[in-house]
């Protein structure tokens, strides 16, 4: 979780300097494929919770508003929205890879040995006995 937070706070500053303050799509989205990339990665969901919070109240607190302020207009809010649906695809993905790699385990049946003759063709083993095939 300690390294979701840092992924978070370092995914803020990258924000405020890359996006304008009133560039709230952007920065909702920047905060959103981080949230979601974490919960790609880690399969605790509690962890995932936190970080997903986290995420919003900084998107929240610092990127749309200033100064840590949660409170304020719906508008930031309701971009926050997104963050949590990333964290859910990111969970999902991950949840469809581990039955993928479940099923990777299952031992496939032995190749069977076709029994009867085999022709093969060779040289002769002295190069005088050579004969018409």
């Amino acid at each position: 979780m300690a390294g979701g937070a840092a992924l978070v706070v370092g995914a803020a500053l990258v924000t405020a300097a890359v996006f304008a303050p009133g560039e709230l799509p952007g920065r909702v989205l920047l905060i959103a494929g981080v949230v979601g990339a974490y919960a790609a990665v880690v399969a605790d969901l509690r962890a995932v919770a936190a970080v997903t919070a986290l995420g919003a109240a900084t998107f929240v607190g610092f990127l749309a508003n200033r100064y840590g302020e949660l409170t304020g207009g719906g508008e930031a809010w309701s971009h926050a929205v997104l963050i949590g649906f990333a964290a859910v695809l990111g969970a999902g993905y991950r949840y469809v890879r581990s039955i993928n790699l479940d099923h990777d385990d299952v031992p496939r049946p032995p190749l069977r040995r076709v029994a009867g003759p085999v022709a093969v063709v060779a040289p002769p083993d002295r190069p005088e006995e050579r004969r018409a095939a």
